[in-house]
């Protein structure tokens, strides 16, 4: 990833500097909010991280970011402080929060965060011409509801995360049965997952073999794993009743959070699919 660290703290400066450049991402520096603000409309960037330091209050920085920004496509947002919560660095307009004195480890971890919400910002942005079927919105509308969602975590706090599914064989089970039978397991796979959801829940469909669920504002802290276990035990009876080739379906489930891109689950179907691909 393209990186812009603002932070006058040189020890901050030089881990980041030194940590994420091993790792491949291009990390800049620029001590001076100004002139960071001024290569922030010059140049693209996937993750800023900023101390708003000497100022007590995030907010005014991180507009200061926003308003900097010549492109529609935001970055990563990292709030790096001695004493904020992750709430409030989301509140504050930022995707998440590193705290000082910086952690190798969470540094690792919150830099995945934020290739892995990237990643899926630049997926959903991409028109890729992917239509609304099977009472799943079509890819552009839900990237519109990944978009919203973001913001409203930072005007209201608000949780939502995404089930993404993809089926992980489908060039396979597409070459083992006629045309006709394979549009029909796509359509019981539509209606599967159409039929699993929440009434607040919303599907999408983003390409060939890529679906979304976007659960909104879950009411206990357990909903969302829940979901992501109900869904692939459904999905596990789904498959285990397709009979039509000799190949099965494997599906792959992963529970993003937003705004953070916190992975907090995955799931395979069948299960022998991630013992095979453990080497088990």
């Amino acid at each position: 990833m393209e990186i812009l660290v603002i932070d006058r703290e040189s020890l901050t400066n030089q881990l980041i500097t030194s940590k994420l450049g091993a790792k491949g991402h291009q990390v800049t520096v620029e001590p001076n909010k100004n002139a960071a603000f001024e290569l922030l409309g010059s140049k693209p960037f996937d993750c800023v991280m900023v101390d708003p330091a000497p100022l007590s209050e995030a907010r005014p920085v991180i507009i200061g970011v926003w308003k900097s920004l010549k492109s529609a496509a935001k970055p990563y947002l990292m709030l790096l402080s001695k004493a904020a919560t992750t709430e409030d660095a989301i509140l504050a307009g930022a995707n998440d929060v590193l705290i000082k004195p910086l952690s190798s480890q969470e540094l690792d971890e919150k830099t995945g965060n934020a290739a892995r919400l990237m990643t899926v910002a630049r997926m959903l942005a991409r028109e890729d011409n992917v239509h609304s079927t099977g009472g799943m919105i079509g890819k552009a509308a839900f990237n519109q509801l990944f978009l919203s969602a973001t913001d409203r975590a930072f005007r209201y706090g608000e949780r939502s995360l995404i089930v993404f599914v993809r089926l992980m064989n489908h060039e396979k089970l597409q070459a083992s049965v006629t045309p006709e039978v394979f549009d029909g397991l796509m359509e019981k796979l539509a209606k599967q997952m159409t039929y699993m959801r929440r009434q607040s829940d919303v599907i999408g469909r983003l390409g060939a073999d890529d679906f979304a669920i976007l659960l909104q504002r879950p009411q206990y802290e357990s909903e969302p794993i829940d979901a992501i276990n109900r869904f692939s035990e459904q999905l596990d009876k789904f498959c285990a009743t397709y009979d039509a080739g000799s190949v099965k379906p494997e599906i792959h489930l992963r529970l993003v959070e937003l705004p953070q891109g916190a992975q907090h689950a995955e799931r395979f179907v069948p299960q022998a699919v991630q013992a095979a691909g453990n080497g088990e």
